[in-house]
């Protein structure tokens, strides 16, 4: 049981450092969007700035905890985790761009 609270310890530990981190560093992300994005004149809206700092941080330390997990069985399970968990993280940030854009027009129309 000793083995089962260490591993639920690091796993939560590292998921929950990474939303703090993720939080935190909000400015610093959405400053990186509207950067990505000024040729676009498209402007962050509130709604998507509280998701940015979410999403990146508990999505990639999600990951991150994943792996040490899927280290336990296999080098392959860990990697293979952390992919396909990086892969979600990485297709719903531009998913969350389009449905904000699109309710965005239909509210200006």
């Amino acid at each position: 049981m000793i083995n089962e609270i260490g591993f639920g310890l690091i796993d939560n530990g590292i998921l929950v450092g990474s939303a703090i981190a993720g939080f935190s560093l909000e400015d610093i992300i959405n400053d990186g969007l509207a950067f990505i994005l000024r040729e676009t004149n498209y402007i962050l809206k509130t709604r998507i700035k509280g998701l940015s700092g979410s999403l990146l941080g508990a999505g990639v330390g999600n990951a991150v905890s994943d792996f040490f997990g899927g280290l336990c069985i296999s080098s392959n399970m860990a990697w293979g985790t952390f992919f396909g968990c990086m892969i979600i993280v990485l297709i719903s940030l531009p998913i969350i761009f389009k449905m904000e854009k699109k309710s965005f027009t239909s509210l200006t129309k």
